[in-house]
């Protein structure tokens, strides 16, 4: 990856199916890698960028956006993808969700009457030996009242980070009004505390798929969300500041 423009946005997703509309537009393009996964290099809406896929889950997407992180820093990450709304959002399928900070949802002990979150727990931690569990990241303030200004009909709020998705109601209520979540995904806290670690600012939207709390395929639509986090997505750039372009 030597060689990238420093003034480049890293475009980010988990999976193909969620850049696949940012793929066809992508202008000047050149494929290079990292690790043994395949990038994109060009330009979008006339701003420089440069695009990849983490893989889905948070070990997937923690070692790659480490790998890129560590060969390059962007202007920016923008993360992209699907997500799932929690009961009391408001959100619909096609709906643009704005994360105001990323929750490890299920990160910590469950009992028979309650959840412990890990950083409640009293473990022994030496912070000049390995990182201090921090179970909540904020996103980059900055960027999200720009994007915020530009796609104003997003809804903004908290973002909840899961191994085990909320496949049923019980859990997705649960999940909701323990950690006041509006979205629902597998990714976005790893890669927040990826960001934070290398100091590279970051901006996570999705675009809704499915309610939580169920597998009924008749309320799912997986291209429905990728493609509006996509159109988000081509708006931001449109819109960024001229001196970035």
């Amino acid at each position: 990856m030597a060689g990238l423009n420093a003034n480049m946005l890293l475009i980010l997703a988990a999976a193909p199916l969620e850049t696949e509309l940012l793929r066809k537009k992508i202008e000047s393009t050149q494929i290079l890698h990292c690790g043994s996964i395949s990038i994109f290099t060009g330009k979008l809406q006339g701003q420089d960028v440069f695009l990849s896929h983490g893989g889905i889950g948070q070990v997937n997407m923690a070692i790659q956006l480490t790998r890129l992180l560590s060969e390059h820093k962007p202007l920016a990450v923008l993360l992209c993808g699907c997500g799932g709304s929690y009961p009391d959002s408001g959100l619909q399928i096609g709906s643009l969700a704005l994360a105001k900070e990323e929750i490890f949802g299920d990160l910590g002990v469950a009992t028979t009457d309650k959840f412990i979150s890990l950083n409640q727990l009293d473990l022994p931690q030496n912070p000049q030996l390995a990182p201090i569990i921090q179970q909540s990241f904020p996103l980059n303030a900055d960027l999200l009242s720009w994007a915020q200004k530009v796609l104003p009909d997003a809804v903004c709020g908290s973002f909840v980070s899961v191994n085990c998705c909320s496949g049923n109601t019980e859990l997705s209520i649960e999940l909701q009004q323990r950690c006041g979540g509006i979205c629902e995904n597998m990714e976005g806290a790893a890669a927040a505390q990826v960001c934070a670690e290398f100091d590279v600012p970051l901006l996570e939207l999705r675009g809704i798929s499915n309610p939580t709390g169920t597998r009924d395929p008749q309320q799912w639509d997986i291209i429905r969300g990728a493609e509006a986090a996509q159109l988000g997505i081509l708006e931001l750039l449109k819109n960024c500041p001229s001196e970035q372009k």
